[in-house]
């Protein structure tokens, strides 16, 4: 099928003059193109069409309702659509589009958002969006567009921004296709949305849409300056953060690329929990050996723990561990099955916990060790519970 698809791309770019010239050269004969695509049958109709617009533009402009209603959805089909719109026939193409099932629709409008530099496309999606109305945004055209790079598209998206917020799934769905779409130029749109922001989900949803500006995910996939500008949106969106917002905050890092950065919002987040430079933590090794003779042994070990502000709770074990694992010795010498179970020549495990978060002062700390010792005490009703609390202070 390669001379059909050459005659879609001659047709959207040739002008009328050039393209009589084939149809005399080639003898074509436009009336006798016409009854074929009367006659076809609804799976050779579109590349029928196709035909008879490379003959007589003309004759398809007057045949393009009837044969675009009829035309089935595909590779043909994409392509005689973009020929009907290369002739002014978007209104037919719309109504095509709406009668196809959900699958075969988005796939058909995706081949028109990658197409906005063929003729016509771009006026036509400006004009779908104001015929379809509401119909535009709730049933996805929209979501299409994350390669038609024009300002007439981008214009659309950030105008229905301003009016979608009270529908936050709408607002999150056409901010990430904008963000995609516009790049490191949406970033600037992002962060204004956020000076403005009070709801914390909807400053979710702006911390979301970073990785796409930065072209995360994007077809035609990052670039330096993409990326460049996302992470300098969020940093400059990071003091304002709402708690709930940190975790995505860090996601977005990580999905940019940058983990250095995402370990950095540790600080902002604790902020007001930053003793001399650090926070503290608790990490607790809870020890327990079932021993030869069947008795069960229990001790916890616990510890401070002061970081520099660039651990996130669930990389402090990881971390931590050599230098707790060495303020625990003798008491434990091997993570995994611990010093207990080799004094009674039985098995045992190690646990490692650490404290969800950081603590205000040392009495919260010293609450948090006798908590995580009761909670041993429950888990081993009858057994005694034995704390090792260490004074060393570590360091991650």
């Amino acid at each position: 099928m390669i001379l059909p698809v050459l005659a879609v791309l001659s047709l959207a770019h040739a002008a009328p003059a050039a393209a009589a010239k084939p149809a005399a050269a080639g003898g074509c004969d436009a009336k006798a193109l016409t009854t074929a695509l009367t006659e076809a049958s609804p799976g050779p109709s579109a590349q029928a069409f196709v035909d008879l617009a490379t003959c007589d533009k003309a004759a398809a402009t007057a045949a393009a309702p009837a044969a675009v209603k009829r035309m089935l959805a595909g590779p043909t089909g994409d392509a005689a659509a973009l020929v009907a719109i290369s002739l002014g026939q978007g209104q037919p193409v719309r109504d095509w589009l709406s009668s196809l099932e959900a699958d075969e629709r988005a796939s058909t409008l995706n081949h028109l958002g990658e197409a906005c530099d063929k003729a016509g496309v771009v006026g036509f999606w400006t004009d779908s969006a104001t015929a379809l109305g509401d119909k535009f945004w709730s049933s996805g055209w929209y979501s299409a567009l994350d390669e038609c790079r024009v300002p007439a598209v981008q214009a659309l998206l950030t105008t229905e921004l301003t009016t979608a917020k009270s529908d936050r799934a709408m607002f999150s769905a056409v901010l990430g296709t904008y963000a995609t779409n516009a790049g490191a130029a949406s970033v600037t749109t992002i962060q204004a949305l956020a000076d403005k922001e009070t709801d914390p989900l909807v400053f979710i949803d702006l911390v979301r849409a970073l990785p796409a500006a930065g072209g995360v995910g994007a077809a035609s996939g990052p670039s330096p300056d993409r990326i460049t500008a996302a992470k300098a949106g969020l940093a400059a969106m990071a003091p304002r953060l709402p708690e709930r917002a940190f975790p995505e905050a860090r996601k977005a890092y990580l999905a940019l690329g940058d983990e250095v950065a995402a370990d950095q919002l540790v600080a902002i987040r604790y902020k007001a929990d930053l003793t001399g430079g650090k926070l503290l933590w608790g990490i607790a090794a809870v020890e327990t050996a079932t021993c030869k003779k069947g008795d069960t042994r229990v001790t916890v070990h616990a510890a401070q723990l002061w970081d520099t502000g660039h651990s996130w709770q669930d990389e402090l074990v990881e971390r931590a561990e050599p230098n707790a694992i060495k303020a625990f010795m003798p008491n434990v010498v091997a993570p995994a099955t611990g010093q207990l179970a080799e004094g009674c020549k039985g098995t045992g495990k190690v646990e490692w916990i650490v404290s969800d978060e950081p603590f205000v002062n040392l009495a919260a700390y010293t609450g948090w060790v006798a908590a995580e010792k009761a909670t041993a005490e429950r888990d081993h009703v009858g057994v005694p519970v034995k704390l090792d609390s260490q004074t060393t202070a570590l360091s991650d």
